[in-house]
């Protein structure tokens, strides 16, 4: 499929085009870093995604990378602007996150991730 047909009828000079062309440069750029950075932090942190793949199989990527970000111990913030998501969204992406890890409501997911994990059998 071409780019020209997902928005027919709009010249590539527009900026709603050109907008739509920086998004999807960007989205592959994110990906492409977001590669490098998996081969740095499994250097730090020896199979950490092989683990969690291994405890919880119904992990998406998104949620893979926003557990290796909570290992970091990052700000909700941080993880946003990393992610290209809004605080709100990151807050959301948590929720959900500690339900597919079956975690408590008095269990903290950074704590989680930091290393209790490691001494319950997760990462």
């Amino acid at each position: 499929m071409c780019i020209k047909e997902v928005v027919p009828g709009q010249p590539s000079t527009t900026p709603k085009f050109k907008r739509l062309v920086n998004l999807i440069d960007y989205s592959f750029n994110l990906d492409k870093d977001w590669e490098e950075f998996k081969l740095y932090f499994e250097d730090v942190h020896k199979d950490f995604f092989g683990q969690l793949k291994e405890q919880y199989p119904s992990l998406s990527p998104n949620e893979l990378r926003l557990c290796a970000l909570l290992k970091l111990n990052l700000s909700v913030k941080e993880m946003a602007s990393l992610m290209g998501i809004s605080p709100e969204s990151v807050k959301m992406a948590r929720h959900r996150l500690r339900k597919k890890l079956g975690l408590t409501s008095d269990q903290n997911l950074v704590e989680f991730m930091l290393g209790n994990a490691a001494r319950r059998g997760g990462c």
